[in-house]
């Protein structure tokens, strides 16, 4: 007459069966916090209680709805605190800065965490983005062969020893690059912080950029563009994508639906072809050393 297993067809059945009224409580608070919250966050509060189980209902939503009204480089160099979106206010990024930043990570694919919360929205802060130079030759147009510089450092830094700066989105790729290329600088690790290169001192040499083969890396090489327009883009096209068909992975969370500004015609091609594609992104960090090399070169030898 005891029952040897239970059919449970809902949360509801669930709840009544747990007959817990802590259990029922959370219950409640979850349901308010999915009917109010987009989609894309609804497989973490459900597994991640501890995203929510301190904070109000409200406070998570506004978290979530605030996320929803954020993309990279929003903050346009203002410090978080002057985000007015989803009725915050000015502290708001500061009591719920993990909570945030996770649910960042779920809309673009890690890069919050990845370049940090500051750098990933452009703001403002008083802890800079140190950014890795790498001298990629002899003699020396650097003290060092690797530097750590402050970001606003750099755009105040004079490279008159240099004859060529290499953008490179991923810190990552620092083995793949050359170190037979004297008078040539690379800027590794900028991911979104890409302002500094606005700087006067830089429009007097050439400049490279190199990044994933993506949407998120297509919108970087536009903003990059905007910053110095003469810039040469690397190992950004749709022949080196199709090179690498068994590198390439899904892109969870695309830029956006329409291609950005300041891009070449093949550029915004390749750009709505990898919006199209199952599998639309490819890690520079795959590309074959052979083809990095190559390109690198010749652009410094054109």
């Amino acid at each position: 007459e005891l029952p040897i297993t239970w059919e449970i067809s809902n949360p509801d059945e669930w709840i009544a069966a747990a007959n817990d009224r802590t259990v029922r409580a959370e219950y409640q608070i979850l349901r308010s916090i999915l009917a109010e919250t987009d989609l894309i966050f609804h497989p973490a509060f459900i597994r991640e209680r501890s995203l929510w189980k301190n904070k109000t209902s409200t406070e998570t939503i506004q978290a979530a709805q605030l996320v929803m009204q954020l993309s990279p480089g929003c903050a346009e160099g203002k410090p978080l605190r002057s985000i007015s979106l989803a009725g915050i206010d000015s502290k708001f990024f500061e009591r719920h800065r993990s909570l945030i930043i996770r649910l960042l990570d779920l809309r673009f694919d890690g890069d919050a965490s990845q370049q940090g919360l500051e750098t990933f929205l452009d703001a403002w802060r008083e802890q800079d983005h140190w950014l890795l130079l790498a001298d990629l030759g002899q003699p020396r147009s650097l003290p060092f062969p690797l530097l750590r510089v402050r970001a606003t450092d750099l755009a105040a830094h004079d490279f008159t020893t240099a004859r060529a700066l290499l953008i490179v989105e991923n810190e990552s790729c620092l083995h793949l690059l050359p170190r037979d290329l004297p008078g040539v600088v690379a800027v590794l690790g900028t991911g979104n912080n890409l302002t500094w290169l606005h700087s006067a001192l830089h429009r007097d040499i050439r400049v490279a950029y190199w990044g994933d083969l993506d949407t998120w890396g297509l919108t970087l090489l536009s903003r990059a563009r905007t910053q110095a327009p003469l810039l040469t883009p690397l190992l950004m096209t749709r022949e080196i994508f199709d090179l690498h068909g068994n590198a390439v992975v899904p892109e969870k969370s695309p830029a956006s639906a329409t291609p950005p500004d300041n891009l070449t015609t093949g550029e915004t091609e390749l750009y709505l072809h990898l919006l199209a594609c199952e599998n639309g992104r490819l890690e520079q960090e795959f590309i074959r050393v052979s083809l990095v090399y190559s390109a690198i070169r010749t652009w410094v030898i054109g």
